[in-house]
Formats: structure tokens, C-alpha cells, sequence
């Protein structure tokens, strides 16, 4: 017997990186503020964030990152999900456990065509513009929105293993045609095999086939647990040839066939985009550097980055029944005001939805536009000094004069409103705040501000009174 260590230390460091870099974004996640550099960092490493910056023109980073990692597929297989991947290092840690709590061995289950049909309708989708479907099963973006498809996932792996990965996964489809034509993969050697089965009851993704000794490399996911508990060393990672292969003419026409889509969806206008899908009922206030409406639903995955990393908690998943806009991250005044001086959700997004500022230009970059309700004031209605609004406008656009009531009354001047929303958290008017800002389908430039706060500010509960 000849079991290989090699491979065994090597599955040890796999774990040890996926869910080093699991842990790493958790604590990213959690700790924004002391960690908002490595969480800008980790999200931009993700297949399926980048493909999407890709796909609809985004950031030059994004274009490399998705083109070196789908070059890296070509050559090594799904590598990613095996090493990078934060759903797929959660999904293993939970088959480890399983596996320790009770031994249930995993089956070959072969490939049929109805079970990539899901992934494939939400690729389809999101490459024409309709994103939602897409990004609620997105590997990344499901893992740190965390809402109740991640419990499923966790009940799945339990019982399917990496079944995921296979039937619902839209970036592994992607990556699965890649891998179907890699370089290196994984195979058993026909001549020391035992014929145990001790490799395909490991492995996870059910894509080893023991009795006709074959490992389809389309789906298999390098987690080396297959050949870490092969007896005699039979399984061997090296060039696929001796493969029936997946590369053939019908590989190569699946992945022609998928590049020529992809392509067609990387030079659909966003223009058409806005016009195939329609603007939704109400105008939401977009983050700053989102450029448009139709910008930000090309490129926005619903990953929630932007919504961990906000330090004043402005940006918040959007509850909107219109489904581009659905989970959307938006700004909501009555939860937090963007603050004047922050740049973190620019440098946070991965999928280039929003574009990272400069300093003086988020000064200018107009969101929304504020309108006073005069009447419902406290200051006209209720006769009392207040100016919370105009103490907290960075730009000055909200400032106080004397007006008919005799009192110091707020005044607008919308030249110079870039729409943060600080006026609207601190108006003590509730439920509808006196003064209230609308958000603009495409983002605008404001004047430079005459008056500027240079010192953010923090409202407490009782402020201003």
C-alpha cells in the first residue's frame, strides 16, 4: 500500500487557506471599520464578482482578475472552488463535520443536462441585464447576505455534499466549462487501481465514477479528499490526456457557444438594459460612484459589502417590490446620512456597481436632491427653534434665515444639495421627516460648496434637542 502523503499535506493546506480566507472575511464583515482594506481586497478575489464586473464593463481590476482566474481554470481545473471559494470552505467544513458526527459515504451521480438548466436560466438572465435571480445564489453574495438560502446550502451539504456546486451555483457553471477543457486533472490509474471505492464514497462533488475508473473534471472541485484516502496512490494529478475528453467538438462548441454569450452581454448597452427592464415606480437614493440606475443593476451582485462596510449605516438592503431593485444596497436617510469625507463603499465593491472617488469628487457627487416641506417644519408648525438640519448639511446647501414665522426658518438652496441625507436624519419630523431627500436615476454634479463641515458628525438619539 501506498497511500500518498504528499496529497493528504496538501489537502491539509487547502483547508487550511479556504478556511483561513473564510474566517479572514467574517472578521472582515464584522469588523469594517479596523478591517475595511482586507475587505476590499478579498471580494475582489471572488470568480463570480469579477466575472460580473466583467460581463457589463466594469473596473479594468475586475477584467483582470476574472481573466487570470478563468486562464488559472484552464490550466489547474476549479481550483477556486476548492481553495477560494467562502461558501464552498463553508460547505467543506460542514461535510468534515458530518463526516466525524456519522460516516455516510457519498455516491457517483452522472452528469445530466436538466441539472445545470437553473444555473444556466440565472447566467442567461443576469447577462441580459436582470440581475436578482442571479445574485440571490451567487456563492459570494450568498455567503455574506447570509440570509435563509445559506441554511439551505449548510442542510445540502449535509446530505448531497458539494451538490450545490453543481445544481444551482451560476458562477460554478462557468467555471465548469473552463474546467471541462483544463490542462491537469485529476485520474485514475487503470493498471493500480484496487477497485476499493474508497475515492468515489469521498468525494463530495459525486463525480467520481470507481467502477468504470473515470473522474469527470468538469465538476470536480481539486478538494483531494478523493485521492488523500486512496490506499495505493492511484489517483494522480497530471495532464488529462488519456481522458475521454471533455475537450472534443463538443466542448469546444459549449464553451465557443458560452464565450460568444458572454460577449454579446459584455456589449449590451446599458441604455438597452434600462430599456428592456423599465425604472422602477420610485426614485432610490444610490451609493456614490453607482454612476446610474442602469450602471448599478449591471454590475451590483447583491453581495452586501458595501452594507457591512458603511460606517454611519446608511447604505441598507432595499425592501422595494420592483425586482431590479429588490435587496438593491441603498441609501436610507432614516437608518444613517453618507458621510462627507467617506470613500469606503467605493474602495469595498467588487463587481465595479460602485466606482471608487476621489475625495473632491464624492464631495460634489450629487445623489439625490433635498425638498423642505415647509409647512411641516417645527419651526412653522409648532413655533420652535430647531436648525437641525441646516447644523448637520456639510455643503450648505440647507441654511437658516429669517423667515415669515419670525423665526430663524431653513432655506434651501439646491445647487449645492448633494443628497447625502443628513438633513433627513436629523429632522425630528417623524414618520415623514419635513425635509426629505429623492434620489436621482443618474447621479449628478453639485457646485462646490461654499460652507463646508469638516468634521463628520454623529447624531445621537437625542439630537438635536
Amino acid at each position: 500500500m501506498k497511500k500518498n502523503t504528499k496529497i493528504a499535506k496538501l489537502k491539509l493546506i487547502r483547508r487550511f487557506v479556504a478556511w483561513g480566507l473564510m474566517i479572514l472575511l467574517i472578521v472582515a464583515l464584522h469588523q469594517a471599520d479596523a478591517f475595511h482594506r482586507l475587505l476590499g481586497i478579498l471580494p475582489k478575489i471572488q470568480f463570480g464578482q469579477s466575472m460580473a464586473g466583467f460581463f457589463s464593463h466594469g473596473a479594468l481590476t475586475s477584467v483582470v482578475i476574472f481573466l487570470t482566474l478563468a486562464a488559472l481554470t484552464l490550466i489547474f481545473g476549479r481550483f477556486f472552488c476548492g481553495f477560494l471559494c467562502p461558501l464552498g470552505a463553508l460547505m467543506d467544513l460542514t461535510v468534515f463535520v458530518r463526516s466525524k458526527v456519522k460516516r455516510r459515504p457519498f455516491t457517483y451521480v452522472p452528469s445530466r443536462l436538466y441539472r445545470i438548466f437553473l444555473p444556466a436560466l440565472l447566467l442567461i438572465a443576469f447577462w441580459i441585464g436582470f440581475p436578482y435571480p442571479y445574485s440571490q445564489l451567487e456563492p459570494y453574495s450568498l455567503f455574506v447576505s447570509g440570509h435563509e438560502l445559506l441554511l439551505l446550502v449548510i442542510l445540502l451539504a449535509v446530505f448531497k455534499g458539494r451538490a450545490y456546486c453543481e445544481l444551482l451555483c451560476p458562477t460554478g457553471l462557468v467555471l465548469r466549462l473552463f474546467s471541462n477543457q483544463s490542462l491537469l486533472a485529476f485520474r485514475l490509474d487503470q493498471a493500480s487501481c484496487l477497485n476499493c471505492g474508497a475515492c468515489q464514497k469521498a468525494c463530495p462533488a459525486s463525480c467520481l465514477d470507481a467502477p468504470n475508473k473515470s473522474v469527470d473534471r468538469g465538476r470536480c472541485l481539486l478538494c483531494l479528499e478523493c485521492a488523500s484516502v486512496c490506499p495505493n496512490g492511484s489517483l494522480k494529478y497530471g495532464l488529462a490526456k488519456g481522458e475521454k475528453p471533455r475537450p472534443g467538438r463538443r466542448g469546444f462548441i459549449k464553451l465557443a457557444g458560452a464565450a460568444a454569450l458572454a460577449a454579446g452581454a459584455h456589449f449590451t448597452g446599458e441604455g438597452l438594459r434600462a430599456k428592456t427592464f423599465g425604472q422602477p415606480e420610485k426614485n432610490p437614493i444610490l451609493p456614490p460612484g453607482a454612476l446610474s440606475l442602469a450602471h448599478f443593476n449591471a454590475h451590483c451582485t447583491l453581495c452586501h459589502t458595501c452594507v457591512s462596510a458603511c460606517p454611519n449605516r446608511a447604505l441598507q438592503p432595499s425592501h422595494s417590490t420592483t425586482p431590479v431593485l429588490t435587496a438593491k444596497p441603498l441609501l436610507s436617510p432614516y437608518d444613517g446620512f453618507c458621510q462627507y469625507d467617506c470613500l469606503v463603499c467605493g474602495q469595498v465593491c467588487p463587481s465595479g456597481a460602485l466606482l471608487p472617488l476621489s475625495l473632491d469628487s464624492k464631495h460634489v457627487t450629487r445623489l439625490g436632491l433635498a425638498a423642505l416641506d415647509r409647512p411641516e417644519c417645527v419651526v412653522v408648525k409648532n413655533g420652535t427653534s430647531c436648525g437641525a438640519c441646516a447644523e448637520l448639511c456639510p455643503t450648505g446647501a440647507v441654511r437658516m434665515a429669517p423667515g415669515p414665522s419670525g423665526r430663524d426658518e431653513p432655506t434651501m438652496d439646491q445647487d449645492y444639495c448633494v443628497g447625502c441625507g443628513a438633513c433627513q436624519k436629523a429632522c425630528p419630523v417623524r414618520p415623514i421627516a419635513a425635509i426629505v431627500v429623492t434620489g436621482l436615476t443618474i447621479q449628478q454634479t453639485a457646485k462646490v460648496p461654499k460652507v463646508v463641515i469638516t468634521e463628520d458628525l454623529t447624531l445621537t438619539d437625542d439630537f438635536p434637542f
